[in-house]
């Protein structure tokens, strides 16, 4: 018992496995929308955005894992609630829950600007083959039936086609991209949207929300071990978005689009492959997101699949659930606007704003509350003054340089959230 509260329970894997489990966390659909954020946030300054928010990325993953030794705690939600009490667990479903139901809408509208333009080249345009009509039979005949399981268990093999769908989408996108390269793109420093850029950057990049998953599968939970897996994790999903983003604003400039499928002809049969696979992509991912949603109001409501009087309600709930995110998939068109709220309202509390607070709260000796300490000295009671792994966090941590990349992270954070939210919201009332 003692060993699991220090270290989170058993691992196997080494830094470099779990770095690549973080490399399939952080690269998602999101990786579409970067050159569109290059595009709002400026050339120039878009690159260096997605340098900076690599670094502030690993940095809020680290700070994460920081505290949550310091707690002796691995489950992001407890962590929170840690630091910020009961408001700390409702501020991170907050969070969650506008990013995952953000995620799936995202899902669907995808879904349809990629697969309308396959069908209509097929069968032509008219009401049955609309993109509400595509939407709606594609969110219906394919993803409902995925989302009736106990657990996502079973669609681990769904999980892993899914994710080899996206190296042959982004090889596509690479290649077909600079053949549409008419003109040389503008390469202004700023854009006309940058903290908004900034949302979507971050959505980008959000895996903070499996940080303690993540760091409970390695073998040997040292801070040095998880500062390498997360390292090389976020490194390399620099160093592809940024390869990404730089190709693809370059082919199509100004005329960027929040899915970068949809600045391709409609008769490209490459890029038609390309959305075929990103549709399928979404199909099965879909479920990854809306689980966490579904199991968090079931377990508000009190229901549960395990019991047989309650898998009506259940049922019933999810149905509630995807009927909603479908409709708002169905009456929002502008991608453009999804992502940038996503990433204000909750990628920015996710990857920024949390992150700084809770290491203030729990971790740093300058500003930790006092509310925090017997939770504190339970942990360290329990601990010793070092881990199993030998290592002494307060020696390991660098003060007073860790506590103010904390607090830099949480204005930050605050700063997007309010502003940018404002911001997204205001440009889609105005357009």
């Amino acid at each position: 018992m003692v060993e699991q509260l220090a270290t989170g329970g058993r691992g196997t894997l080494s830094p470099m496995g779990v770095g690549f489990n973080l490399v399939n966390t952080i690269i998602g659909s999101g990786i579409l929308a970067l050159p569109y954020a290059m595009k709002e946030a400026g050339f120039y300054f878009g690159i260096f955005l997605m340098i900076a928010v690599a670094g502030l990325a690993w940095a809020s993953l680290n700070t994460l894992i920081y505290s949550g030794r310091r707690v002796g705690l691995y489950k992001y939600e407890r962590v929170s609630e840690a630091a910020l009490g009961w408001g700390g667990r409702y501020l991170l479903t907050f969070a969650l829950v506008v990013n995952s139901a953000g995620s799936c809408i995202s899902y669907l509208i995808i879904i349809g600007d990629t697969v309308t333009p396959i069908v209509q080249g097929v069968f032509g345009q008219s009401v049955l083959t609309s993109r509400q009509t595509v939407i709606a039979v594609a969110a219906t005949g394919f993803t409902l039936p995925l989302l009736f399981f106990h657990t996502l268990a079973p669609l681990v093999r769904a999980s892993v086609a899914s994710t080899l769908c996206l190296p042959f989408i982004v090889a596509i996108v690479a290649v077909r991209g600079p053949a549409y390269r008419v003109t040389p793109a503008p390469t202004p420093v700023f854009g006309p949207s940058v903290l908004p850029a900034l949302g979507v950057i971050a959505f980008a990049y959000s895996c903070t929300q499996t940080c303690y998953q993540s760091y409970c599968t390695l073998e040997r939970k040292t801070l040095e071990g998880w500062r390498r897996a997360s390292g090389f994790a976020v490194g390399l999903a620099m160093a592809i978005f940024l390869a990404f983003s730089v190709i693809s604003y370059r082919s199509f400039g100004l005329e960027t689009q929040p899915n970068l499928l949809n600045n391709f002809a409609s008769d490209d049969h490459l890029a038609n492959v390309a959305r075929a696979l990103l549709a399928f992509s979404l199909t099965l991912t879909y479920p990854m997101q809306f689980y966490p949603i579904r199991d968090l109001f079931g377990e508000s409501l009190g229901l549960s699949l395990d019991v047989q009087n309650q898998r009506l309600w259940f049922h019933a709930l999810t149905l509630l659930l995807f009927g909603a995110t479908l409709a708002v998939a169905l009456t929002v068109e502008d991608l453009g606007f999804v992502f940038k709220l996503i990433g204000t309202a909750a990628s920015s509390l996710l990857v920024f704003g949390l992150p700084g607070i809770i290491y203030l709260r729990v971790a740093s000796s300058y500003v930790r509350r006092k509310t925090t300490e017997t939770v504190v000295g339970e942990a360290t009671s329990l601990l010793g003054p070092t881990h199993p792994d030998g290592s002494d966090d307060a020696v390991a941590i660098s003060e007073p340089s860790t506590s103010l990349l904390s607090g830099f992270l949480l204005a930050l954070g605050v700063a997007v959230f309010v502003i940018g939210t404002w911001n997204s919201i205001n440009e889609f009332v105005s357009s």
